[in-house]
């Protein structure tokens, strides 16, 4: 079972009454769900929680970015 990530700065959604995102990658919660993987590649959060440094968070998603545009083409 994967673990579940609650403890990530929340901020509240302009405009909604109950909505709520994540402070860093601004992704709602309903989309994270508790996730780590779903927090955006570049989330400071995901990085610190993920036990990953910066640099490794940018190599990691510039390799996903050409992983996918090879299989779009």
């Amino acid at each position: 079972m994967k673990p579940f990530y609650i403890d990530y700065p929340q901020e509240k959604i302009e405009g909604h009454l109950h909505a709520y995102q994540c402070a860093f990658c601004k992704i709602p919660t309903t989309e994270i769900f508790g996730l780590l993987e779903n927090h955006a590649q570049d989330c400071s959060y995901r990085i610190q929680a993920g036990g990953l440094s910066k640099q490794e968070a940018k190599t990691t998603s510039t390799r996903m970015e050409q992983s996918l545009s090879d299989e779009i083409d």
